[in-house]
Formats: C-alpha cells, sequence, structure tokens
C-alpha cells in the first residue's frame, strides 16, 4: 500500500476484479500469494493459480461491480467488507450461465506484504445465498 490509505487500496482491489485485465489484478499479489475461497473449493497459490482464478471468474461474471462498506488495516493484516455484485453470462465453476444478476456479502481478510501487494487473502461469504439467487428463474 505504501502510503495508499485502506479505502484506496480497497478501491483499487475491487477494480482489479472487476477489470477483464487479469495482469492488473495479479499485479496486487506478490509471486508467492495464496487466496482461499472454501465457497468454490478454489485455493490458488502464486500468480499461475492467480491468473486463472480471475480470468475463470471474468469469462463467467459481466457487470462486475464492488463496494466496500468497511475496511481497516492493522500492521500487515487487512479487512475488507464487501458487497459484490454481477451477472452471470458464462460458465462458472460447472454452473452453465443462467443471465441471472445476483448480490452477495462477504468478508476478505488480508496479509499484505511491505510493499502493499497482497500475500494471503482469505474470502467468507454466503455461497448458499448466491447459489440460490442463480438458481432463480
Amino acid at each position: 500500500m505504501n502510503g495508499e490509505d485502506i479505502a484506496a487500496f480497497a478501491r483499487r482491489y475491487g477494480d482489479a476484479w472487476a477489470s477483464p485485465d487479469t495482469e492488473r489484478f495479479v499485479a496486487m499479489f506478490t509471486p508467492d500469494a495464496t487466496y482461499r475461497d472454501d465457497q468454490v473449493g478454489r485455493y490458488s497459490v502464486g500468480h499461475a493459480d492467480l491468473r486463472g482464478f480471475h480470468a475463470h471468474f471474468v469469462a463467467a461474471i459481466s457487470e462486475i461491480r464492488m463496494e466496500f462498506p468497511r475496511a481497516f488495516r492493522s500492521g500487515v493484516d487487512a479487512c475488507l467488507e464487501w458487497t459484490f455484485s454481477g451477472r452471470q453470462t458464462g460458465t462458472y465453476h460447472g454452473r452453465p450461465p443462467t443471465d441471472i444478476a445476483f448480490t452477495g456479502k462477504g468478508v476478505a481478510v488480508m496479509t499484505l506484504a511491505p510493499d502493499g501487494r497482497i500475500r494471503s487473502v482469505t474470502d467468507y461469504y454466503d455461497g448458499g445465498a448466491v447459489k440460490t439467487q442463480l438458481s432463480e428463474a
């Protein structure tokens, strides 16, 4: 973050998630970073895994928007409360396209490197609520 405040960091992180530019997303992470998303059974280690994770996501979800009602940092630890919305227009973790808009709320718990890049992320959210929305016809 190198002097960047946590709110600006959160906006940059949300913009990177929403961007189809996977390299923009990967640049936020250290080369050995980990990303854990238990709801979809995904544990990514390093830039190659993160590229695949993000590329799959942006190929399946359009109209991505992230908001961060709260974010804080203490030393190397950061926590971002998020609200995510999008539309599933592609195959997502084996689920065929639904063209359904959905919203989810969650928290990202992070460890940051001294240069401000992300060393690790664990996302916590209600995946069942998202699946319910995507099952509506």
